[in-house]
């Protein structure tokens, strides 16, 4: 029995997408030919041969499944070896690269693409325009918007609270929540959200997912949209105003989240407690299209 509970904490230990992945690339290095436990030459061996195809990221990802799969075993880490880390280290030299990170979205182009679709039917128009502004207006990750419930939501005269019951930096489901302000305006992503909520559930059903999938016929399922289908929207949007999609992503509306309130004098501190950012770097990686010389400080010292 206690055997049991333990695996069944080390299973929780990890988020169900993260297990998965693990498992996926456990998988892999299995079928390569390696084994469990592994010599550190043979784990140098396979960083090696799948750097000429794998990105840097995903063969980190690769190694960490590898090394999980030694711990829960009580195993000594691969990772422990020199020789392993510095395979991986001159891997990161070599094919390391930068990082590719999604345009952010700015705010004249969200109230374009939230716009009603002339040819689109209702129900899709309605949910799409509360899920891209409240999206924004979040800051939210797309894994977090799919994970709404509307049993979330709280409605006030200032705005609505959203209930992020866990997400990726909150391993221990502690949650958080986030408000969203009235803007008292055509594009208020409040009223938006109310306009969808009324639409798509009438008897407020709270265990509902918020963000549900409508098939091709326009009818409205019970499952939520997957994390994919964020950026899928998005792109499609911007595709139907004649808009380039090239570099957009569901990532965006968290990045032009981060720049556009950057741009207008939002403090870090607002800005990490709408995000769930940690630290300042962090929110400093999301600013997009800066330039030196925009919120220069020396322009206000010397003007």
């Amino acid at each position: 029995m206690a055997r049991l509970k333990v695996s069944t904490y080390v299973q929780q230990s990890l988020a169900p997408s993260t297990h998965a992945a693990y498992a996926a690339d456990l998988k892999q290095f299995l079928a390569w030919g390696g084994t469990i436990p592994a010599p550190p030459r043979m784990v140098a061996r396979y960083l090696a041969q799948q750097a000429e195809r794998l990105k840097c990221s995903t063969l980190c990802r690769h190694l960490a499944s590898i090394v999980r799969a030694h711990s829960v075993k009580g195993l000594p880490s691969p990772w422990t070896s020199p020789l392993v880390k510095s395979t991986i280290r001159g891997i990161k030299r070599v094919h390391g690269g930068s990082v590719k990170r999604a345009h952010a979205l700015s705010s004249s182009m969200l109230k374009k693409i939230s716009a009603p679709l002339k040819g689109e039917d209702r129900l899709r128009n309605i949910r799409d325009r509360a899920l891209l502004l409240v999206g924004f207006a979040g800051g939210f990750r797309r894994s977090e918007i799919v994970s709404l419930k509307v049993s979330d939501l709280t409605f006030s005269k200032r705005g609505v609270v959203i209930r992020l019951r866990s997400s990726k930096t909150d391993a221990n489901h502690r949650g958080r929540d986030i408000a969203i302000a009235y803007t008292r305006t055509k594009d208020c992503p409040v009223l938006a959200l109310k306009d969808w909520v009324r639409a798509a559930c009438p008897d407020h059903v709270g265990g509902l997912p918020l963000f549900r999938r409508i098939d091709r016929y326009g009818f409205l399922r019970e499952s939520p949209l997957c994390g994919a289908s964020v950026g899928w929207i998005l792109r499609q949007r911007l595709k139907a105003h004649g808009l380039d999609t090239k570099g957009y992503s569901a990532h965006s509306l968290r990045a032009g989240f981060v720049t556009s309130s950057v741009k207008v004098g939002t403090p870090t501190w607002a800005i990490q407690r709408q995000t769930g950012h940690r630290t300042e770097q962090m929110v400093h990686r999301y600013i997009r299209g800066m330039g030196l010389f925009d919120h220069n400080p020396s322009a206000a010292l010397m003007g």
